[in-house]
């Protein structure tokens, strides 16, 4: 692995970067929609399980690049499970070069419904006009958003992972995407052809409300570098 760190990113910056983002899709007047001007950013430490994937599928390259980089930065003495910034890094092999941040988590709206287990208390049973709407409640729930494949990695050495914590985004705006399991998903060679197969995607036209972190240098749908 020929990979040089050209500079270390500190947070200020990385935070400035960050509000920075802007979606994919853009305003009716043709604007750029900035989802995380006001929103809250933090670095925070979590475990694996206490955040929620959004894909069914790992790749096994890219899971296998994060064992790598992860065992090629720490011979530097650099952790890329514990960033408190970012990272410009350069490819040499490639002549490329981009920005490792920490994986991005965001804490997304989404309304649930409560499935009782046994012997648990069942809302609105009896009621005539009960149906799994009227039982929803609003959440807030911890996604992640990018940098999937070294949380991966974090869980499969049983570590706690540092991540870009965002919460308080423009709530028009949810996440593309719904959260799954970490049972649900599975590592592939490659992508897996069926939409289905690949994410339960929350809007027809999903990359609409795509964070686009090319801006910044990362997270480009599929990278590599995630």
């Amino acid at each position: 692995m020929n990979i040089e760190v050209v500079r270390q990113i500190p947070f200020a910056e990385l935070e400035e970067r960050i509000r920075a983002v802007p979606l994919k899709g853009r305003a009716p007047d043709g604007s750029e929609i900035f989802v995380y001007s006001n929103a809250y950013v933090r670095v925070q430490e979590v475990l694996p399980d206490e955040v929620n994937p959004t894909t069914f599928y790992l790749l096994r390259k890219n899971l296998q690049f994060q064992r790598d980089l992860h065992a090629h930065l720490l011979a530097k003495g650099i952790d890329t499970l514990a960033l408190d910034g970012a990272l410009e890094l350069h490819n040499q092999d490639e002549d490329k070069v981009w920005t490792l941040t920490p994986p991005i988590v965001e804490v997304t709206p989404r309304h649930v419904w409560y499935q009782p287990q046994e012997g648990e208390v069942e809302y609105m049973k009896d009621s005539p006009t009960a149906n799994p709407c009227q039982r929803a409640w609003g959440v807030q729930i911890p996604i992640i958003n990018d940098g999937l494949h070294r949380v991966a990695f974090a869980r499969e050495q049983d570590r706690r992972v540092k991540v870009l914590w965002i919460s308080g985004a423009d709530a028009r705006y949810p996440f593309y995407a719904h959260p799954n399991s970490w049972k649900d998903v599975q590592v592939f060679d490659e992508v897996p052809k069926d939409k289905m197969d690949k994410k339960m995607y929350r809007l027809p036209d999903c990359y609409a409300v795509y964070r686009n972190f090319d801006v910044i240098g990362c997270g480009a749908p599929r990278s590599v570098y995630a």
